[in-house]
């Protein structure tokens, strides 16, 4: 059975799918062309570096919005995380990292006063599955679920088009599916993108999702930022995390920056490793995987 791989540029990285299955050669392609069309208006949707996004139609307003239905799947992830992170992983935090220069011009130059990032519970309400109520002028950013629910809606969607075998991977986060066939995936070196500190078994139906202080650097910051002391947590390095869902995944391979992981092991089943700055590393039990 060959292999059917396409890769696209979208949100700001690199995304590879990779198809196992036996299916015309058209088909194929069409699936390829659906797929970076639908990538496409997501990003457009809910990119807070696009100016004509929905991010940027409901920055700053108050009053109650009707939203398409994954907005509000992606804010219901982020009130479950909110609490379990000290408050630290937050979809409020739009403002505060532009002001640290990670806005939609890229200047990555900090303004000389950063943005408070306001209570989530008491600035966002959701009413329902097409509703929201928005209590203080704020500007969402969705970079802490996004790609990683993206990557579940693809998996769903290759699901639903019957392909048994597939690869979605969003730059290092991924969703993988067969039938019982597993895949060993390489763990990105944090200090050299080329290399890998060893290895890690996804088995079908589960969702790897990494992330690392190297990505996304600028002055003192890097993409993650704890709101509540205004800075880049330093200690932790890298993360790698195991779920079922991809969305969850990638929300705690970023909470795993700013506390620890027992803060959400009786909320959520998963696996993890994580990577300090010197290097030291500690998994669970059920991470599967080989550090070389």
């Amino acid at each position: 059975m060959t292999e059917f791989k396409f890769s696209y540029e979208a949100m700001g990285c690199e995304w590879q799918v990779s198809i196992w299955d036996d299916l015309p050669r058209a088909d194929l392609e069409k699936l390829q062309a659906e797929i970076v069309t639908l990538t496409s208006e997501f990003d457009a949707t809910y990119s807070r570096f696009k100016r004509s996004s929905l991010i940027w139609q409901l920055a700053y307003q108050t009053g109650i919005f009707a939203v398409p239905e994954d907005l509000v799947a992606m804010l219901k992830y982020y009130f479950q995380f909110y609490d379990l992170s000290d408050q630290k992983f937050s979809p409020l935090i739009g403002e505060t990292i532009s002001d640290m220069g990670y806005d939609d011009n890229y200047s990555l130059v900090p303004k000389a006063k950063i943005a408070v990032t306001p209570p989530l519970v008491t600035s966002l309400r959701i009413i329902d599955g097409t509703h929201i109520e928005l209590l203080a002028p704020v500007l969402l950013d969705l970079g802490g679920v996004g790609k990683g629910y993206w990557v579940d809606r693809l998996a769903a969607y290759l699901r639903r088009a019957k392909v048994k075998r597939f690869l979605v991977n969003g730059s290092g986060d991924m969703v993988y599916e067969s039938g019982s066939e597993s895949m060993t995936i390489g763990l990105e070196d944090p200090r050299d993108a080329s290399q890998v500190i060893g290895t890690v078994v996804l088995k079908p139906g589960k969702a790897l999702c990494s992330s690392g202080s190297n990505r996304r650097r600028w002055d003192k910051y890097h993409h993650i930022i704890d709101p509540t002391t205004q800075s880049s947590p330093d200690f932790i390095v890298a993360t790698w995390v195991i779920a079922d869902s991809a969305t969850v995944a990638d929300a705690l391979a970023s909470c795993l920056f700013l506390v620890p992981p027992t803060s959400f092991e009786t909320r959520f089943e998963f696996d993890y490793c994580v990577m300090n700055n010197e290097r030291k590393v500690r998994r669970s039990e059920g991470f599967e995987g080989e550090l070389f």
